[in-house]
């Protein structure tokens, strides 16, 4: 899961996906509390800058996104632009069998994701983050978090066993604050 990513993965599925699955998913979306406001609105903000986080006061969450980017060596990650990435491979055709609504919702995820590890407080390690995955997989149970679970599984059955107990412990975790 570390040499191909989940994220590479999510979007190479889209050429071979069933279509039961994606309406499934789809559906499932579209179920959620909010997501016609959500869906509707298509926000995609610009990036925060540091100067105006650093500037917020102590005890909001843009002083403790601040904190978790500074103090996690993040500030490199901060401005990285998953939206063009995304973008250039709906040009290329890569993305055509995914749906508006999904291809919205992944781009917003990634958006909003370091803002989640702050509010849940995982932290932005192996574990951390597989801890963050089950939290938005319960959230929406999105194709991106299944995809991101069946990987880690199969990895932990074929490659390494002896890290079972501490990620399935991180994922449910995850999944019960979800």
């Amino acid at each position: 899961p570390l040499d191909y990513g989940v994220v590479l993965l999510f979007n190479d599925w889209w050429a071979e996906a069933p279509q039961s699955a994606i309406d499934a998913y789809v559906d499932h979306l579209r179920r959620a509390p909010g997501a016609d406001e959500f869906l509707e609105a298509r926000h995609l903000p610009e990036p925060p800058r540091v100067e105006d986080l650093a500037s917020c006061a102590v005890g909001t969450l843009g002083h403790g996104y601040h904190s978790f980017i500074v103090d996690h060596g993040l500030m490199a990650n901060l401005g990285v632009d998953y939206r063009t990435f995304h973008d250039r491979l709906r040009a290329e055709g890569a993305l055509d069998r995914l749906p508006d609504d999904l291809a919205y919702t992944i781009v917003r995820g990634f958006q909003i994701h370091d803002v989640l590890h702050t509010l849940t407080g995982f932290s932005p390690t192996r574990l951390g983050e597989l801890a963050q995955a089950g939290f938005h997989f319960a959230q929406l149970q999105f194709p991106y978090h299944a995809m991101r679970f069946a990987v880690t599984t199969a990895h932990l059955a074929f490659v390494d066993p002896a890290s079972i107990t501490k990620a399935m412990d991180a994922m449910t975790d995850g999944w019960a604050m979800g």
